[in-house]
């Protein structure tokens, strides 16, 4: 049997990712979050493009708006997330298995981050359980 070249599930360090964990976060990966907090970024709008299937984030300060979500930062310093479950179940995305996708992060734009989701990564439409009935005899 000949070899087969095993690819790898984790991304190379130091490279910044971003992945829907399968609680419903937003997770970022440690260099990732490195820039996020090197920038002070505690609060962000999360934005979506339905038809582009494209995900934004912009910086807000104002702690009072109700629709902005709070980026934890894990304390061994290995990752941020936040909690987008409602989101995800929204724009059909499929986070039951982890998939990392590789981000830049803009500090300097309004939307620091802004990365087009992979079809890949949607739930297929169609793709139903179906309830298979035993008969007797």
């Amino acid at each position: 049997m000949p070899y087969a070249i095993f690819e790898r599930k984790t991304p190379r360090l130091g490279t910044p990712m971003m992945s829907f964990s399968k609680i419903g976060q937003i997770s970022f990966n440690q260099p990732a979050a490195r820039l996020l907090q090197k920038e002070a970024l505690e609060s962000v709008l999360l934005m979506w493009d339905s038809e582009a299937k494209k995900l934004a984030l912009k910086a807000t300060a104002n702690k009072k708006d109700q629709r902005m979500y709070v980026i934890r930062y894990n304390e061994k310093g290995n990752g941020a997330s936040f909690s987008a479950k409602t989101f995800l179940d929204h724009a059909g995305i499929d986070y039951s298995a982890r998939k990392a996708i590789p981000i830049t992060i803009s500090p300097n734009n309004e939307l620091f981050l802004e990365v087009a989701i992979p079809d890949s990564l949607f739930k297929k439409e169609g793709l139903q359980p179906v309830a298979i009935r035993a008969t007797g005899t």
